[in-house]
């Protein structure tokens, strides 16, 4: 079967289905925006672009990956989405020549299943679907061949717990299930992956929120469009891998401006176990909303 009809078949039942439902730009459940975080997707639909994002990641001993990367969201009705994921790579390590190449694009098909206003909850389901990659991007190291990835997104406004001051926090969260075309062998010899499971989440707090929905307290405008926010994550491989692969966890500890078009965050990248590395990383990320920007061309559903 051909790669665009792999493509085509699950993302189209996405599409025909939910024809009918409605979102809103951005990710947003009753008076709850969810920002798009630095190591997660939110969990709605919009028309953004992420450009660029740059993740400074050290690795083991002395060496160092410099990420750039993009990424294109596009809605085709109200509540579903096209995503378009790439980056090209800067590898370094001390006594060996520096190595560059272009990551695996990802094509992400989103929907928007629920969303609770009263609640603030909101519910998306995607399918991810690596491509393999170039020649030159087998030079640092990246998938031989392409894999598949169920994917759920949430986002939950904590608007339910008493103390007002602590109404502004919200958590969102991801789970991506990959299942490679080819298979790792038991004896490692096919260039091949193990099928891995991911897990993320979020916790937020929103100065935009505690002005406008708990109290104002006449801070200046550049902290009330911030929101501070702690991001964990984790991989693991979900059978026994020949020769081992431990689960990865890291830890990212920073901040996002949210203006009226765009929005900037900024994340230190903690490893919190040995798999992880010893080192603090960092990423920058800056990412514009389209619907805001250009709501009457590319910042609109093809299908409304």
């Amino acid at each position: 079967m051909s790669l665009s009809i792999r493509l085509a078949a699950p993302l189209a039942v996405l599409f025909a289905v939910s024809a009918t439902q409605t979102a809103h730009a951005h990710a947003i459940a009753g008076d709850r925006v969810f920002p798009v975080t630095l190591t997660l997707d939110d969990p709605g639909v919009a028309d953004e672009v992420t450009l660029p994002q740059i993740v400074d990641q050290p690795g083991a001993g002395p060496s160092n990956t410099t990420q750039f990367q993009w990424e294109w969201d596009k809605t085709i009705t109200p509540s579903t989405a096209l995503i378009y994921n790439h980056g090209y790579d800067i590898d370094a390590a001390a006594g060996s020549k520096r190595a560059t190449g272009f990551e695996n694009p990802i094509i992400t098909g989103k929907w928007q299943v629920y969303v609770n206003a009263e609640h603030e909850f909101i519910v998306s389901l995607g399918l991810q679907r690596e491509l393999p990659p170039d020649l030159h991007t087998l030079s640092i190291g990246y998938d031989k061949y392409g894999s598949t990835s169920p994917t759920v997104y949430f986002g939950k406004g904590l608007v339910e717990l008493p103390a007002p001051l602590l109404k502004p926090l919200a958590i969102t969260g991801e789970l991506i299930y990959t299942i490679p075309d080819v298979p790792l062998n038991a004896a490692q010899t096919n260039n091949g992956t193990p099928r891995t499971l991911f897990g993320g989440l979020s916790v937020q707090y929103s100065l935009a929120y505690l002005r406008a929905n708990v109290k104002d307290y006449g801070l200046p405008e550049f902290v009330n469009r911030l929101t501070p926010l702690v991001e964990f994550n984790y991989i693991t491989p979900t059978a026994t891998v020949p020769g081992g692969a431990p689960m990865q966890l890291q830890g990212s500890f920073g901040a996002i401006y949210m203006a009226d078009t765009y929005q900037v965050g900024l994340e230190l990248l903690a490893p919190l176990n040995k798999a992880s590395g010893s080192r603090v990383g960092a990423t920058v990320q800056v990412h514009f909303f389209l619907d805001d920007i250009l709501p009457n061309s590319l910042g609109k559903p093809l299908f409304q």
